[in-house]
């Protein structure tokens, strides 16, 4: 199990990292090439693959809310997260638990909040110092990365940014290609 971002090893507090999201520019070319920068960078020749569907439901207080279902020996996952809709780094707070039975989960929470859609993707996971670099094909939206800092409790957010800015640059993002909301936010507007 990957250790970091873990909420098992925090006191009740809200996990806390940076995040970074970006469209990847030139299609299936243009991920390849990051895929490669996440190889030289890490010194891994291969990523983690993780395949996800997340269903996102209505979160009345705010923040998202979605059921990532996995594929087993994983467990699937509840996360509530709530960071603010900006391009750049940002502030994320989160807490997820691991579900044993998550058909059941998502009925119960269907019924009691609604259901507001799925977003599914493959996910290409590489771990760099506290930083989790994510490759995403996401389905319906095409290719994307997203860096999450995974703060320690005695760092503060702009040490974070740092750190993301600094692997913003290694990757050659542009702010043209930063995005502010979530990729089911982007779904949703593409629907449209």
């Amino acid at each position: 199990i990957n250790k970091m971002c873990d909420s098992r090893k925090t006191t009740p507090e809200d996990q806390r990292n940076v995040e970074i999201k970006a469209q990847i520019p030139g299609g299936a070319e243009g991920f390849s090439l990051r895929l490669d920068i996440a190889r030289r960078l890490t010194g891994s020749l291969n990523a983690e693959e993780i395949n996800q569907r997340d269903v996102f439901f209505e979160s009345p207080l705010g923040g998202r809310l979605k059921l990532r279902y996995l594929q087993a020996p994983a467990r699937s996952q509840l996360v509530y997260y709530d960071r603010p809709d900006v391009a750049g780094p940002k502030l994320s707070k989160f807490n997820k638990i691991e579900i044993e039975e998550p058909e059941g989960l998502e009925k119960i929470l269907t019924q009691s909040n609604g259901a507001l859609g799925v977003l599914a993707k493959k996910r290409h996971l590489f771990l760099y110092g506290q930083t989790r670099i994510h490759l995403d094909e996401v389905k319906d939206l095409g290719y994307f990365m997203e860096f999450e800092v995974c703060l320690k409790p005695e760092q503060s957010l702009d040490e974070g940014q740092v750190i993301a800015e600094e692997l913003v640059r290694e990757f050659g993002i542009e702010e043209k290609d930063l995005m502010t909301g979530s990729y089911f936010d982007e779904l949703i507007k593409r629907k449209k």
